[in-house]
């Protein structure tokens, strides 16, 4: 029986699309969640908020809403490091990241994958990555393109080496702020060097989106950010997950797409990979360059191989509205 209504208020449509499915409108169980994104319905929200008419979840703090029995505001794409510094004392503010190194998120708001339909690969699979490769920031309070070129092989060779803070050790005192940065930088440096890996290997079926501010002299195409679009070219491919640079997390935006768009996701091992994906570990995670490389090698040429992975991916899922569901009810 429906008993609850909640609704999903942002201001920014591209929300749209890092939300994929959950951001529209859709029953679960017995709550109806409603969307309300973009300039004009955001007012709807904020009206709807001052009558006291529902429950409430914000993104990105815009609008920002205080009241804690009737509303949460998500830092989507992020830590707390994410959450506007005005508002850190609020009891009602939740993430979708983790970071294991720098603080233990308390309050994680996990969205599951919903899928609409099985998928299966495309005859002749190309290998999709989006994302960003960005310049090596230049202050000293940073961690320097010589410390990463001399641990190249030991990060290539274990991805999650910097969710381990005997990693951390090595590198002199630093406040959380300065950590947190330093993590991203080493996130992005493997980002960086995986994607050259896999362009090295199968350059002739590689297609990279995003933007190279590095200019590793990779190809890259243009960003896309219209879901429709970034679905249609997730279907029936290998798509590579490097993992969020903010944290470490399976389930988090990129890697929500690709599963509900019906792509084959391909994962660089994350600190709750065993957790969320259990058998399917060693279908999908990697936790070092060789094994990567191997798996797109294996999938790229065999396509029944491809399909019954997809499928353990479909099958995975089908409980996603019942997770939401529970989430939602815990919170509200």
């Amino acid at each position: 029986m429906l008993n609850k209504i909640i609704f999903l208020v942002f201001r920014n449509k591209y929300r749209y699309s890092s939300l994929a499915n959950f951001g529209k409108s859709k029953r679960y169980g017995n709550v109806l969640l409603i969307s309300l994104g973009g300039r004009f319905k955001v007012f709807i929200g904020k009206i709807l908020y001052y009558l006291k008419l529902g429950k409430f979840i914000s993104i990105d703090g815009d609008p920002f809403f205080e009241n804690n029995k009737t509303s949460i505001n998500l830092w989507f794409g992020g830590s707390s490091f994410k959450i506007t510094k005005k508002y850190k004392g609020f009891s009602n503010n939740y993430v979708n990241i983790n970071n294991p190194v720098i603080y233990k998120e308390k309050k994680i708001f996990q969205i599951y994958p919903i899928i609409k339909r099985q998928s299966q690969i495309n005859r002749n699979p190309s290998i999709i990555f989006m994302g960003g490769i960005f310049f090596q920031p230049n202050n000293e309070k940073f961690i320097s393109s010589k410390f990463l070129d001399d641990n190249n092989q030991n990060l290539l060779a274990n991805f999650e080496l910097i969710d381990q803070k005997n990693f951390w050790s090595v590198i002199s005192s630093q406040d959380e702020r300065t950590k947190f940065e330093n993590y991203r930088i080493c996130k992005t440096y493997i980002r960086e060097k995986i994607i050259i890996e896999i362009y090295k290997n199968f350059k002739k079926n590689v297609f990279f989106y995003g933007e190279d501010y590095k200019n590793t002299g990779i190809q890259f195409i243009k960003p896309v950010f219209k879901l429709n679009k970034i679905k249609k070219i997730y279907k029936g491919n290998i798509c590579i997950d490097t993992g969020s640079i903010t944290g470490s997390i399976s389930l988090h935006p990129r890697s929500i797409q690709i599963i509900e768009s019906g792509g084959l996701l391909l994962q660089a091992k994350q600190e709750d990979s065993f957790k969320v994906w259990g058998d399917l570990s060693d279908d999908i995670i990697s936790n070092n360059i060789e094994k990567l490389l191997s798996d797109i090698d294996q999938y790229f040429s065999n396509v029944n191989r491809s399909n019954e992975v997809l499928n353990k991916l479909f099958n995975k899922f089908q409980d996603s509205k019942e997770k939401i569901n529970l989430l939602l009810n815990s919170i509200f």
